[in-house]
């Protein structure tokens, strides 16, 4: 017999899933995303303010470049719990400690797309840009970067659905979001709980995938009309 309000997969009484837990506990649910998206874009900014000025190093000097991917790969490489339990030293329990790690981790991923995108923009619009007496940075910001932003928002989405996923780790030494519930139906064996914060982690990487990919379409013009025609 289910419990009221409920549907189970388990035994009475601790269902994995739950109606009546969700709108009973509406307001921690919204607190615990409104924590796992100002985490999620904390260290996607972080990430992409340090990925573009790496990205244009890379691309103006081109020895740099295997030197750069080389150490944003190595960063990735460095295990997520292993890497935020060690700024707990540096940082104590703060929001730094789970947002530098996270920006680090995205570093790969925008970099790559951003040299991706810069490395798209043809020499003759480079030119024509210079003609028209545009210095570098300004052809920087201006020219290569629009050009660019197809690659970049592709970047972005990449990186925001694997942080997304990721805070949830920071959830172990304290940082909040989805991942303080995850853990703490884990350590409760709390079936209803554990769930209903993993399901709702994929679905905000969901829509957040969504929200992104119709930004770029909104922002790229362009691009529909190469579709279509």
């Amino acid at each position: 017999m289910r419990p009221p309000g409920g549907f189970t997969f388990h035994k009475q009484g601790n269902p994995w899933l739950s109606w009546h837990y969700i709108t009973s506990n509406s307001h921690a649910i919204l607190s615990a995303t409104s924590e796992h998206v100002t985490l999620t874009i904390e260290a996607v900014a972080l990430g992409l303010a340090l990925s573009i000025p790496l990205a244009a190093l890379a691309r103006q000097r081109q020895w740099l470049r295997s030197t750069i991917m080389n150490f944003c790969t190595a960063l990735y490489a460095v295990p997520s719990l292993a890497f935020i339990v060690a700024l707990v030293k540096v940082f104590n329990l703060s929001r730094l400690t789970v947002v530098i790690p996270l920006a680090a981790y995205s570093l790969v991923i925008l970099v790559r797309n951003i040299l991706t995108g810069l490395d798209e923009v043809s020499g003759e619009t480079v030119d024509a840009a210079r003609g028209m007496g545009l210095s570098n940075p300004r052809i920087f910001f201006r020219v290569r970067l629009p050009i660019a932003t197809p690659a970049i928002v592709a970047g972005l989405r990449l990186a925001v659905v694997s942080t997304i996923e990721l805070v949830v780790i920071g959830g172990y030494v304290g940082g909040g979001g989805y991942g303080a519930k995850v853990f703490e139906g884990f350590n409760t064996k709390s079936h209803t709980e554990l769930a209903t914060y993993i399901v709702l982690t994929v679905l905000l990487a969901l829509i957040a995938d969504s929200l992104l990919l119709l930004t770029q379409r909104l922002i790229t013009p362009w691009r529909r009309g190469m579709a279509t025609s």
